[in-house]
């Protein structure tokens, strides 16, 4: 299958153009905005796809600002030129589908027609089944740490195509943010969500070899058991599948707990047979079964 042709064609490069243009969003490095880019948009795709043919195309470095974390301290958020989220976008349109029919069902974020809410239905249903143990998990700088050697060969082991890998080594690369020039991918990137999930696919893959069962939502997970040392089994078998990924977990923010004692996914509190999260400036508790509507306009921070 002829994958860069089909992302560089007309159709779908205007498709990813009109998506960027929708999602508004600041200009990049450049200075260039979105209503300039506007101004020449149908030149400026002609130009960015005759650049990918020729090999002159290169991504420019982001542009970083920063949000509060809801744990506290700041996350550093990357800020693409036009041009590179439109390319990155339109990169995304063609393989995400081939990408996430390997997915499992364990894994919420950054996939089509799943969320949040589908992650804390599951989260719920898991409590009503009688897993009441949990290990609540952090990953450790998980996206400044990720591998770029392993991102490209799980990128290539479903879309192999030269260009298309070509590009993906100069995306991170120019969105390196660890000190040596092997890990770290920009969070905020168009396409680094993705990158995240090729990796942890492979933790949601060992996890589900031990029939264990697993809510993930792209660098944030909880692993649940029905007893404590079920559990102390799990924590130690997925902390040495991290360490293959060459990752670890934060070790201030991970902890194995239960229901009776509480805990956090996303902002949703889970205590007994409750769950809580704040939404429009309200406070709302729910007691028992999942409500799908109370979801519609919660938002985790960092996750839009």
């Amino acid at each position: 299958m002829n994958f860069i042709k089909q992302v560089l064609s007309h159709d779908n490069m205007r498709a990813a153009w009109e998506e960027v243009a929708s999602n508004k969003g600041a200009p990049g490095i450049d200075g260039v905005s979105i209503k300039r880019w506007r101004r020449g948009w149908e030149e400026n795709l002609y130009d960015l796809a005759g650049s990918v043919w020729a090999n002159t195309y290169k991504p420019s470095p982001p542009k970083f600002f920063f949000i509060p974390k809801r744990t506290g301290g700041r996350r550093k958020i990357a800020i693409l030129t036009v041009t590179d989220r439109v390319l990155q976008r339109a990169v995304l349109r063609i393989v995400d589908d081939f990408f996430d029919m390997s997915f499992l069902d364990c894994s919420y974020g950054y996939r089509q027609g799943r969320g949040l809410r589908d992650a804390v239905a599951r989260i719920i249903e898991l409590r009503d089944q009688g897993c009441q143990w949990v290990l609540d998990a952090d990953i450790d700088d998980c996206f400044n740490q990720l591998d770029h050697q392993l991102i490209l060969h799980y990128f290539h082991q479903t879309v192999s195509d030269p260009i298309l890998n070509r590009l993906v080594g100069q995306w991170l690369r120019v969105g390196n943010r660890s000190k040596d020039d092997r890990s770290g991918i920009c969070m905020g990137g168009v396409i680094s969500p993705l990158f995240c999930n090729l990796v942890l696919h492979q933790l949601d893959r060992s996890v589900a070899m031990f029939n264990w069962q697993m809510v993930r939502y792209a660098d944030d997970f909880c692993v649940f058991g029905s007893t404590e040392a079920q559990i102390h089994r799990t924590f130690e078998a997925v902390g040495e599948v991290l360490k293959k990924l060459h990752l670890q977990y934060e070790p201030h923010k991970t902890r194995l707990t239960n229901f009776e004692r509480g805990f956090c996914f996303l902002g949703v509190t889970f205590v007994r047979d409750e769950y809580s999260f704040d939404a429009n400036m309200k406070h709302i508790i729910v007691k028992g079964a999942f409500d799908e509507d109370l979801f519609v306009d919660y938002h985790p921070k960092g996750y839009d």
